[in-house]
This record gives C-alpha cells, structure tokens and sequence, in this order.
C-alpha cells in the first residue's frame, strides 16, 4: 500500500493549494484551499504528486522516429519550432511512451514557469515525485469527454494525452471549437460542475451530462482519478528529480566504504595482534632459556623446562624441610620476639637438637615460652633452671615434636 500527497496548485495564487493525504485510493484527510506551510513534514515524506494549473501547460502529439530519450528530447523542440509561437529555448519539453499508433504525446511549458513551481516547492521543502497538468486529474470515460468546473478555471479532457482549459464562462465555446476539429468526436461530456448553479451548457450534436458536487467532494475523487501511467510527468530532462536516486547511491556508497573499512581494520588489527603476541612470545621464551640455563649450566639444550624447574623446586623445598635447625631457628626467634622479658644469651645446635641459653625476669616467663614453643608442635626441655640475681637462667633443648 502506497501513500500519497496530492496537492493541487490553483492558478490565482500559488501558495494556496489544495490537498488530499490517501492510502491507495483510500482518503484519510483533505485540505481545500490551505496555506503550503500547514502541510504536515509527516505529508511530505509521502508519495508526492503536484498538480499544476492546465492552462500553463499546452498538450500535444506528433509523429517522430524512435530515438533514445535524450536524443529524443534534444530533437523535439526543433520538431515543433514551427507550431510554437514562443522561443523553443524559453520552453520546456515533457513526453509520454511512443503510441502504437507512431505519435508521441508531448507536454510544453514555459521554463519560467517551471522555476517558478520548483521555487515554490523547495521553499516549503516539498520534493514531488510527479509534476503534471490538471488535464490529467480528470477521469478517462470510454468514447466520453470529462470535465472540471472550478472557481479558478475550467478543465477538458478529450483521451488519454489531449485536453485544455480555459475561463468557465467560455467552457461551451470552447468545446464546440473542440468538438468540430477532433477527429474522433465524443458521443458525450460529462461535466463535474462545482458551482451551486447550473452552468447551462448547450450542445446540439453531444450530451452534456453536469454532474453537481462540492469543491470538496472533488477533492476526495483525486486518488481514485490520478493515474501517473496515463499522465506526463513535467519532471524530465534539467528538471528531473535526482534526491532519492542520489540519496541512494550515497547511502550505498557510505554503506560500502563503511563495510570495506571495518574488514580492513579486522584484518589490520589481526596482523598487529599477531606480531604484538609474537614478540611478547619471543621475550617469553628467551627469559625461560636464561633461567633454565642458570638452573643448569651443564645443558646443551632446553628440554622440558617446566617439568625440570617443577622437580628441581621439589628437591629444595624437601631439603629444606630437612634443615631442622632453620626450622626451630624461625619458631624460636618468633616467639623471642614477641616477648622483652626473655633474653637469649646463646645458642647451639647439635645432633638435631637446638640448645637456648636464656635469662628471663620470672620462672612464669620462662614457662610462657616454653608453652609457646610446645604449641608450634616443638618437644622443649627446660635444663637448669636456677636464679641468678634478680633474674632466672635455664637450657632450653628443643626437638621435633611427635608427629
């Protein structure tokens, strides 16, 4: 389902416009004679079709050769320089599908005009997606003309690609001048009339069907009446809309360079992350060869270095385990040092056995650090103790504990 925003431009003043907002064919809000800067951002985003008023906007069909469409375009307005009051330069040539019959319809408009509306809808930031004569509003009726009667003007539709438009008051004059040079006359007219009162429109060889309704009324047909397969779009050549198509093609573009970076980048960041852990690898492994040769000198190769430094490190820590007087030498300095009223006079280690030559103030003292020593798993014998002065002296033999 489409959206669209069909505006109508009236001929008395441009800026003041009429608008349907639809889905499809389905009219969901209607402006009549409206300002452009009350319609909605959310409007614009649509579908645009902008109606122009037809009397601007001459219709025409010739027989020309198939040519490419810009051949085509550069070669029309020589093709019809004869039939053209105005300078073929100061005009601005529109053309529809070649028709089986070897004519080409062919819409002309003055480029003044053409800038004029193009200023118009950029001032109010409108983009149109079609820009076409209000001929082409008008509904196709089989063997049957169509007509509008607005305030403004009055609208013909002959067929598909021919119509005119001219003052209301002139509309019978006109169609008979119509009638009597077509070439396939209409057998009738059907004229959508929205004036309260009767146009009273005679014609002696065609039936003149006035159908009344409100300016409103005709308002809401437009959806199901605009058929841009059967209406020439006004946006070709200099004045072709290039926005969304550019627009495209940036986002594209951006869409790639984008991507195109993001895969360099991964693939730059790999390379580094590979040197980076390379040389860190390098490092490692040549600090693992030093300590390995320090370890052992006798090498002439590094072989299993893990498990080596893991069984050498198990050999020390066994040995160490072993060195008993280390042992008792760390438990006794700790427990000394936590106490000032015991004092270490000498010491000797023997046969396993660590001999402390203390003083301390009081037997209890002395006791204390003997239950401190014993409770750090240590066997401790007190040896001689005596008092001396004002103080104890006593032999403290320490041992393993019973395991």
């Amino acid at each position: 389902m489409t959206r669209r925003t069909i505006i109508y431009l009236h001929s008395i003043e441009l800026s003041q416009a009429s608008w349907v907002i639809c889905e499809d064919e389905e009219v969901e809000r209607t402006v009549l004679r409206g300002h452009l800067s009350d319609l909605l951002s959310a409007d614009k985003l649509n579908e645009t079709i902008v109606v122009v008023p037809a009397v601007d906007v001459l219709l025409t069909d010739l027989p020309l050769p198939k040519l490419n469409r810009q051949r085509l375009l550069q070669a029309l307005p020589f093709a019809l320089e004869e039939q053209l009051i105005d300078d073929v330069h100061e005009l601005h040539f529109a053309v529809a599908d070649y028709q089986p019959e070897g004519t080409l319809p062919t819409a002309i408009v003055a480029r003044k005009k053409m800038d004029e509306w193009i200023a118009l809808l950029k001032q109010y930031e409108i983009v149109p997606a079609e820009l076409c004569s209000a001929v082409f509003l008008l509904p196709l009726i089989e063997k049957s003309w169509s007509a509008t009667v607005l305030p403004d003007a009055a609208t013909v539709r002959q067929n598909t690609w021919q119509g005119f438009s001219g003052e209301h008051a002139n509309l019978s004059v006109l169609i008979d001048l119509a009638v009597q040079t077509a070439l396939v006359k209409p057998e009738c007219i059907h004229v959508y009339n929205t004036f309260s009162t009767p146009l009273h429109l005679q014609s002696d060889s065609i039936l003149l069907n006035e159908i009344h309704l409100s300016e409103l009324d005709w308002l809401e047909t437009l959806p199901a009446w605009v058929n841009s397969a059967t209406s020439i779009n006004l946006l070709q050549g200099a004045y072709q809309p290039k926005r969304k198509s550019s627009e495209s093609r940036k986002i594209w573009a951006y869409a790639l360079y984008a991507t195109l970076a993001c895969v360099f980048l991964s693939f730059f960041s790999q390379i580094i992350s590979f040197f980076i852990l390379h040389h860190e690898s390098k490092k490692i492994e040549a600090g693992i060869n030093r300590i390995y040769k320090n370890n052992f000198p006798q090498a002439s190769s590094v072989v299993s270095p893990r498990e080596r430094m893991q069984a050498k490190l198990s050999e020390l820590e066994e040995k160490t385990n072993k060195n008993y007087f280390l042992i008792f030498l760390a438990k006794a300095g700790s427990q000394l040092s936590k106490t000032n009223t015991v004092q270490l006079k000498s010491m000797d280690f023997r046969d396993d056995v660590l001999t402390l030559e203390l003083t301390a103030n009081t037997f209890n003292d002395l006791d204390n650090l003997t239950r401190a020593l014993m409770s750090q798993g240590l066997k401790v014998k007190q040896q001689g103790a005596a008092e001396a002065g004002q103080q104890v002296k006593a032999s403290l033999l320490i041992e393993r504990g019973v395991s």
